[in-house]
């Protein structure tokens, strides 16, 4: 409401939702390396993974989701990578 009332100059009305929220919107996190992002990244992976729940990771390209898919053999996490390279490997993924 902000950003539109004070860069746009536009009238605001806030809409109230009809059921309490249940979003948890977290504060933005900011590295000062890649490398200290993919660690942190790594963090809540294992976390999630070790309370027995599925991980999917999104990646903005090939190179990173393989960069990721290098710290995760590292860590000897298992782990299959969807990224556009195998398209057969990955529909036989998807449909297990």
């Amino acid at each position: 409401a902000f950003e539109f009332s004070q860069i746009y100059g536009l009238d605001v009305v806030v809409i109230p939702t009809n059921v309490p929220m249940v979003r948890d919107d977290a504060n933005d996190l900011i590295f000062l390396s890649m490398e200290e992002k993919f660690e942190a990244i790594l963090g809540d992976i294992i976390e999630i993974c070790g309370k027995g729940a599925p991980v999917l990771v999104g990646t903005a390209s090939i190179d990173t989701s393989e960069i990721l898919s290098d710290y995760l053999k590292k860590k000897k996490i298992d782990h299959e990578v969807l990224n556009a390279k195998f398209h057969a490997k990955e529909a036989e993924i998807i449909a297990q």
